[in-house]
């Protein structure tokens, strides 16, 4: 969507600054123990590349960073980050043959259309190996809002948590967590994480 995208270039100065500042999210690196050394891992909504494909990259993965905003796209490949590549992509857009053995969708999902909100989950499952992984942040209300963020307006849209959980099923996904009203000193309040295992195609 061009609301975000044009959003996202205005502010990326300053939240370049502020992930600079970020220590990587709990939730990541307690997921990072999930994968295998050299696991390749798809960071959906990967910003400016900092903390978390940084982290990843540094723990040895082989990191494929894609977001819609050219300007963190830019400063990610200034990253010079090992084994990382970063493409300006949207996620339902990305196509690849490349197979994932984890995708993490860290705060990006709710920029997603409502009425592409379903398609989500078929793309991340068209995406990963069998007994690959899948990390995300979300609402967990139906519905659309409009927010702010350093004082430009965003877009935001979620399915229900159980439409969400039903639909990780239905394309083959295990739920190994589902944690509503996330709370952590690093990441801060979110109203979902789910951690999800592709059990089959």
């Amino acid at each position: 969507m061009d609301i975000i995208k044009n959003a996202y270039n205005k502010i990326c100065d300053q939240w370049d600054k502020t992930r600079k500042n970020s220590p990587v999210n709990k939730c990541i690196e307690d997921f990072a123990e999930y994968l295998k050394p050299g696991s390749k891992i798809l960071d959906a909504g990967c910003g400016t590349g900092f903390p978390i494909s940084a982290y990843l990259s540094n723990r040895g993965f082989s990191v494929t960073g894609i977001d819609i905003s050219e300007k963190m796209i830019e400063k990610a490949k200034k990253l010079n980050l090992s084994d990382a590549d970063f493409l300006v992509c949207d996620l339902l857009d990305f196509n690849t043959s490349e197979k994932y053995d984890a995708v993490i969708a860290f705060d990006s999902l709710w920029h997603i259309s409502h009425e592409r909100q379903e398609e989500i989950y078929c793309k991340v499952s068209s995406l990963l190996n069998n007994c690959g992984y899948f990390l995300f942040t979300h609402g967990k209300n139906n519905g659309e809002i409009f927010g702010s963020m350093f004082g430009q307006e965003f877009y935001y849209s979620a399915l229900d948590k159980d439409t969400v959980l039903d639909l990780l099923i239905k394309n083959g996904f295990y739920i190994i967590s589902c944690i509503e009203n996330y709370e952590e000193k690093t990441t801060g309040d979110r109203e979902l994480i789910i951690v999800a295992e592709k059990i089959y195609e």
